[in-house]
């Protein structure tokens, strides 16, 4: 098509944001709690906010692009994730800042599904790959960059210039967008609303559960409500979906063993990539780095990614997924288990092995992963199947940086020592890479 390369470049604006605002913004954690009064357990809602409210809509947003036309809610995610990151460059009060993150992850959850969706439809399947390989190439140096620029505006500008950085890229982005992608038609297929609604109530009353039970108390009364509502809802959500014609997840795609393995390294490494968010908490408060260094620090930890993701598609393709996702789990067990030894260290060279394995680790799982869930459905599926690998890693991190943050603060509790919590925290993470390269040895065959 005559305008597939400037698809592209609009599709990559706004990928670029959400990267930039993950990494960027953790490393401004502890200056934001300062400076608005935050807790350090409410501190964790300034990312989870995001994050729930992206995970909770994504499968909705998919849906919606389908029914409504690509263009138009390519466009909408763009401007609610605008609106939201002024809301909180603007916030002078914590739910200021909350509001500004949940508008945010809703503009978030109309991007990400609509970007996959908007390459897979302009590119012939010949070229769909190196478009998607561009796209998150030039993505990932928005992630790479991501604590390096968090850490600069923190410590010599402002945390707020964070947020205000995503308004040029939306504005470029969605006058890209109307000069370029052509309006869709609308469907006249129904929407599942019931399916949403169902999904809504699980994530939401899952991720509250998991971040308030500390401050609730695990045997209160309204953390145990909300604890045994989540499966509730999520059997059905299940049981709609496999009694619809059109749900928001196929779930007869988790019948082939390896579309299901897939997605289990999807959540496994999702869940230890949030150890990041608390090693920004940690490097700071407990080993007195400023945020620009922390920034330099978690910095290093991302940029193996710029060279090992093409290398994870090059041992894909030439060895199969077995080897190149093998690889990236005992990386990611050595890393964790590293970090895990040398918590109580202060000097910086004893983390960099372990910071350099991480980032080496996780390209080498995605790359191969992904392809390897998508090579298990029909062509004309792809496009679910990728949905929900999408929502699988976004629900990771929402359940993820849960279960991480109560561990870390309850260890933190319990002994007074941050490097006590830091190493609990790399602990949980050293077993789940372990448990994810057991069951690639034992799904994955040569």
């Amino acid at each position: 098509m005559k305008n597939k390369w400037w698809t592209l470049l609009v599709t990559t604006c706004g990928t670029s944001v959400v990267f930039l605002d993950a990494t960027a913004l953790p490393v401004a954690l502890p200056t934001i709690q300062k400076e608005l009064l935050f807790t350090p357990l409410s501190l964790i809602w300034v990312v989870n906010a995001y994050l729930l409210s992206l995970t909770s809509l994504l499968l909705i947003g998919g849906r919606l692009s389908d029914l409504f036309g690509k263009r138009v809610l390519f466009v909408w995610g763009l401007i609610l994730f605008g609106l939201g990151s002024i809301l909180c460059g603007m916030s002078t009060a914590q739910w200021w800042l909350l509001m500004g993150r949940v508008i945010q992850g809703a503009g978030g959850a109309l991007i990400v599904p609509t970007t996959s969706a908007l390459l897979t439809t302009t590119f012939p399947l010949g070229e769909r790959a190196k478009a998607f390989g561009i796209n998150a190439g030039i993505s990932s140096i928005f992630l790479i960059l991501g604590p390096a620029v968090g850490g600069f505006f923190t410590e010599y500008l402002s945390w707020r210039g964070i947020f205000y950085l995503n308004i040029p890229i939306v504005i470029f982005g969605s006058a890209m967008a109307f000069l370029i992608l052509k309006a869709g038609k609308r469907k006249k297929e129904r929407f599942h609303f019931m399916g949403a609604l169902m999904m809504l109530g699980a994530a939401v009353t899952l991720v509250v559960g998991l971040m308030q039970g500390n401050e609730w108390g695990w045997s209160h009364p309204k953390t145990l409500s909300l604890l045994s509502a989540s499966p509730v809802f999520f059997f059905l959500f299940w049981w709609i979906s496999t009694h619809n014609t059109h749900p928001l997840i196929d779930f007869h795609f988790f019948k082939n063993i390896l579309f299901t393995a897939s997605n289990i390294f999807i959540f496994l490494t999702q869940s230890v990539i949030m150890v990041t968010v608390l090693w920004a908490i940690y490097f700071q408060k407990q080993l007195d780095y400023t945020a620009g260094q922390t920034g330099l620090i978690i910095f290093i930890s991302v940029l193996p990614v710029l060279f090992m993701a093409p290398l994870g598609g090059y041992l894909s393709d030439r060895f199969g997924a077995r080897l190149p996702i093998l690889m990236g789990f005992g990386l990611l067990s050595f890393a964790m288990f590293w970090l895990l030894g040398t918590a109580n260290s202060e000097k910086l060279p004893l983390f960099l092995p372990g910071l350099l394995c991480f980032g080496a680790g996780i390209p080498l799982i995605f790359s191969p992963t992904i392809a390897l869930a998508l090579s298990q459905v029909p062509p004309a599926k792809v496009g679910s199947a990728a949905g929900i690998t999408t929502e699988t890693r976004q629900l990771a991190s929402t359940i993820g940086i849960a279960v991480l943050t109560t561990i870390y603060y309850t260890t933190l509790h319990k002994t007074g020592s941050d490097a006590a919590a830091f190493s609990a925290i790399s602990l949980v993470g050293g077993v789940l890479a372990v448990t994810g390269f057991v069951v690639a040895y034992f799904t994955v065959k040569r």
